[in-house]
């Protein structure tokens, strides 16, 4: 059965202006509160809680600097948090700043995909036909990381922003917020070239086309020109965070990232659920991704992209966080969704909550998350 978007069916009404602030609250108090309560009831910090994983090296970045190996993330969010922190006087711990600041980009996204929606300016993949778009983004496993401390909320109002701007045939908006997406993550440069292609689709000429698509081109170029100059100047390199993402797990060969598909390297022993779990999340990415290439070929393209760069980590162990992001592909397959039986629908939100609120509190009790 093809996840392709039908003609919405009679009884699946457009989202109502409350569903997305709703859902977003609901998302919210959950996941606050579920910090506070794994908190209180394990005696852990809460603002231990927040700084895990990539969000303490986050940390490390704002409060430290640029050390090997913190060159493999890319300096837009931890630059954008430090200045937040010194315009509040430079004492509040950075990840309780990095809260601030992706809490409101997550509510910002929200409030710009919702008025553009019901103004009719957003088209296709880029806005949710149904509430259950808007809950399969809310909920997807990793969504925590859209209003903690990391990239993912920052960049899904950029990434958001370009995309809209770009179908809308804004050049320059849409080259603005490209550049910024090409500082924050290495999706940046799929989301060039989408909106290049988005740009591009709605001429009527090839030439015009060609134009259209090189032009935004030479501008995301111009912004990746200007990364690589930032790290020539601060680290001797231009290249140097490429190189650091070679201190986390990555495969020699084009058969070791094939083989990773079916957990066939050799760190994979024995039986990994929530490994598996992320192939699962991986696999039904992979059929949405398709869907949608059928109907948008950009943003299509995008999701695959986006999917097939984890392949050289040797597995899907990050799928959970790099999904997080893309907000197409979870749209669409919600939508989709909300076309089916009753029993079907409430079967997966339950399924959804549940992995959302395991992957929350993982998170919070520092075990694997992304």
């Amino acid at each position: 059965m093809s996840l392709s978007p039908q003609a919405p069916s009679p009884r699946v009404a457009t989202p109502s202006v409350w569903a997305p602030w709703g859902l977003t609250v609901a998302m919210l108090v959950h996941h606050f509160g579920l910090w506070a309560w794994t908190s209180s009831s394990r005696g852990i910090p809460l603002l231990q809680m927040l700084d895990r994983w990539d969000s303490n090296l986050y940390s490390r970045l704002v409060t430290e600097g640029y050390t090997w190996p913190l060159w493999a993330f890319l300096p837009l969010y931890p630059g954008t948090v430090w200045l937040l922190r010194q315009g509040l006087g430079g004492t509040l711990p950075p990840q309780l700043v990095g809260c601030l600041l992706s809490t409101p980009c997550l509510l910002a996204f929200v409030a710009w995909n919702t008025r553009w929606s019901r103004q009719g300016r957003l088209v296709g993949a880029l806005t949710a036909g149904t509430g259950w778009g808007w809950f399969l983004l809310l909920y997807s496993p990793a969504s925590f990381t859209l209003h903690s401390h990391h990239t993912e909320g920052l960049f899904l109002l950029l990434s958001f922003g370009a995309l809209a701007f770009a179908a809308r045939g804004a050049l320059l908006s849409s080259a603005v917020l490209v550049a910024l997406c090409v500082w924050t993550r290495n999706q940046g440069v799929f989301v060039a070239i989408t909106a290049a292609l988005l740009l591009a689709g709605r001429e009527p000429s090839w030439r015009s086309r060609a134009l259209r698509f090189a032009a935004l081109g030479a501008l995301a170029l111009l912004a990746f020109g200007g990364l690589l100059a930032f790290e020539w100047a601060r680290a001797g390199d231009p290249f140097m965070f490429m190189k650091a993402q070679r201190e986390w797990n990555h495969v020699d060969s084009v058969w070791g990232a094939v083989r990773g598909l079916w957990l066939g390297n050799p760190w994979h022993k024995g039986f990994n659920g929530w490994l598996l779990l992320r192939h699962a999340f991986g696999a039904l990415w992979l059929a949405a991704a398709l869907a949608l290439l059928r109907r948008d070929r950009a943003l299509g393209l995008y999701a695959l992209l986006s999917l097939l760069v984890m392949l050289p980590q040797g597995d899907l162990g990050n799928a959970f966080r790099f999904g997080a992001v893309l907000f197409p592909v979870l749209f669409l397959a919600g939508d989709w969704l909300a076309t089916r039986p009753a029993w079907v629908r409430w079967t997966v939100a339950v399924l959804c909550v549940w992995l959302n609120h395991k992957v929350t509190h993982a998170y919070a009790i520092g075990r694997w998350a992304y």
